[in-house]
């Protein structure tokens, strides 16, 4: 995939669904059919969307670390939590879970 380009600004409603901008929708067409992985970041407090074939990728790699280094377990559990795979419904809304809604803080707008 290739990198995303802009910055959209979004609303969410009170269930927590966000309409994707027409602009980014289109970035999104080539992957979107797949789904997505929505996760919590691990540095910030916000959410970071994958679509599932980059997922799959960097997932790979994370794969790869020695999990019986202190350092890493902790990184991998970091990294991993949170993780929930989601699609677009009909009406080309991303459904954010309450608990990754809480996480980021999202009332209203969404960048």
């Amino acid at each position: 995939m290739n990198t995303l380009i802009g910055t959209y600004e979004c609303k969410a409603d009170a269930k927590g669904r966000i309409l994707m901008p027409s602009a980014l929708k289109k970035q999104l067409a080539p992957v979107a059919q797949n789904g997505f992985v929505l996760k919590r970041a691990v540095f910030q407090s916000c959410l970071e969307l994958y679509p599932l074939n980059e997922w799959e990728t960097l997932m790979g790699k994370v794969n790869k670390l020695n999990r019986f280094r202190q350092k890493n377990n902790d990184f991998i559990r970091r990294f991993t939590a949170g993780v929930k795979f989601i699609e677009l419904d009909g009406s080309g809304r991303l459904l954010v879970p309450r608990d990754l809604v809480k996480f980021a803080g999202i009332d209203k707008d969404v960048v």
